[in-house]
């Protein structure tokens, strides 16, 4: 049963436009009540012309202690914070808001951190590896921080962003390329031939008539797919991944994989330990029915030509 929220419970508020499909809320209150904090998150629908007042005026409440942030707020709540982590400042964007002992708002991003962890969580080499990220928004800018970051021994030795919007993947290889030394380019095509893993970060899949993003009987026989959509999976890429053998997982695991670094930001750091050593409550809540079994057997999905 959930806690009852009395005059001590601590409010987390997700903001975002719209919130009727957000996940993060179910998960928050659940580690809440599991791990006995007298914390709530909640919810709130509040439109771009509006964010900028509303973060500020929901920090007055002294029992505000933190925002996840929802799309499509995360890029604009960059230029609202009095300070911002190096994923959240070179990716221009954040999911995550608190305030510190002196009053001032600082973010971060976890979305990167979060797929690294997924990958791990699956067996999915990418260190030292060639990537091709699909799309160079919002989640293809940090998945390719968290990438670069790492350097060529701990992250991908080359990762190349293909955007259909003209300019905007050279944009965002720039980008990293000024800040780390892992080789970042902008591609033309989306052709995967050539590399290890592929990172689908659009929106392709959303509908049923959808093209698939990248084709996928071009994929090397070793090569790996990731795909960061939460809705509608497995998708057809996915799907059509592992009919050819390939190790192709879904997007649940990379949000499952933020939950420790949330809980650590918000100063939760024993929640934080016990969801490294345990998250299968949280899988359990957000996978569909359809991929109960992935929970409980995930390597079973792991194609034995991955090395």
């Amino acid at each position: 049963m959930f806690p009852s929220i009395v005059g001590s419970t601590s409010v987390y508020l997700l903001p975002g436009d719209p919130v009727t499909n957000v996940r993060l809320p179910r998960m928050f209150n659940a580690v809440f009540e599991r791990c006995g904090i007298d914390a709530v998150m909640v919810p709130v629908q509040v439109a771009k012309r509006d964010l900028a007042v509303f973060v500020k005026a929901a920090f007055l409440a002294k029992n505000v202690r933190g925002m996840a942030i929802a799309p499509p707020h995360k890029p604009l709540l960059v230029d609202l914070l009095d300070g911002c982590g190096l994923f959240g400042r070179v990716a221009g964007s954040v999911n995550v808001v608190r305030r510190i002992a002196n009053g001032e708002l600082e973010g971060d991003l976890f979305d990167g951190e979060g797929l690294l962890g997924a990958l791990d969580h699956y067996n999915i080499p990418f260190r030292g590896k060639r990537v091709l990220i699909l799309g160079a928004g919002v989640s293809a800018a940090a998945i390719g921080v968290a990438l670069a970051e790492g350097g060529t021994v701990n992250g991908a030795e080359h990762i190349a962003f293909h955007d259909i919007v003209a300019g905007k993947a050279a944009g965002v290889a720039a980008q990293l390329d000024a800040f780390f030394d892992a080789t970042t380019v902008a591609v033309d095509s989306s052709d995967p031939a050539g590399y290890d893993l592929v990172v689908n970060a659009t929106a392709l899949g959303l509908k049923p008539d959808d093209p698939l993003p990248v084709d996928v009987a071009r994929m090397e026989p070793h090569a790996a797919l990731f795909d960061i959509l939460l809705r509608n999976q497995p998708t057809p890429l996915v799907r059509a991944a592992r009919e050819r053998g390939l190790h192709a997982q879904a997007g649940f695991e990379m949000l499952v994989q933020q939950m420790p670094h949330y809980f650590e930001f918000f100063g939760h750091r024993d929640a934080a330990h016990a969801l490294r050593h345990d998250a299968d409550f949280l899988r359990e809540l957000i996978y569909p029915p359809a991929m109960a079994d992935e929970i409980r057997h995930p390597l079973r999905y792991h194609s034995a030509s991955v090395a």
